[in-house]
């Protein structure tokens, strides 16, 4: 953690946690999307996703540590309490989806991999850029259209999860179907977790507004 942290007011303090957390978001389904562009190749980068991932758990125990040492926040306790775990969770689901696809061994490039992934970083992207309105109230019109925009994608998403799932089983390959389908499912969970966040960001901005 940086030092900064630990010298900044409360409510600092906890939106430069909540920047951390969204920044490595970022990266994961950056490096995430990387990966489904060169297929057979980058499986090294799955470890990098792992690495960023247990990144996400330290920023996530630090947040709880400050919420209980501290006396005034800037957000409800029990906002702050909702939205750790739930972009905790992005990042254990893109972890999760990236060792499946680096592990199953996929020989050939799939245009809705790299379709599906580069939602979820549209995703991310909106999740990030939600959060940097956060500190300021008169924003959370802002807010509320990223969460808008994060629902649209995560629809979008269980659509294109349907359709990818019909698509492969036109395969007579049925190891293929196999992984294509669970990677496909585990794909959407990321989006669901996505959609989980924007769902939080709504309901604090009801809250204060």
């Amino acid at each position: 953690m940086h030092v900064r942290d630990l010298i900044l007011p409360e409510d600092k303090v906890f939106f430069s946690l909540f920047a951390q957390m969204t920044e490595t978001i970022a990266e994961a389904a950056a490096t995430l999307n990387e990966i489904t562009h060169e297929i057979p190749l980058g499986t090294e980068k799955a470890q990098k996703v792992h690495q960023l991932e247990h990144k996400g758990d330290d920023i996530t125990r630090h947040i709880y540590e400050k919420l209980n040492e501290s006396l005034i926040t800037p957000l409800e306790p029990e906002e702050i309490s909702r939205l750790a775990p739930v972009m905790d969770d992005v990042l254990d689901r893109i972890d999760r989806v990236t060792q499946q696809i680096c592990t199953y061994g996929l020989t050939e490039q799939n245009d809705r991999l790299r379709e599906f992934s580069y939602m979820i970083l549209l995703a991310s992207t909106e999740i990030t850029d939600a959060f940097k309105e956060l500190p300021d109230v008169k924003k959370y019109q802002k807010i509320k259209d990223r969460a808008n925009e994060i629902n649209r994608l995560y629809n979008r998403a269980i659509e294109f999860q349907s359709q990818a799932i019909l698509e492969i089983f036109k395969s007579k390959d049925l190891l293929l179907i196999i992984k294509l389908k669970d990677i496909y499912e585990g794909l959407g969970l990321v989006m669901e977790k996505c959609n989980d966040v924007g769902h939080a960001l709504n309901d604090i901005i009801l809250n204060h507004s």
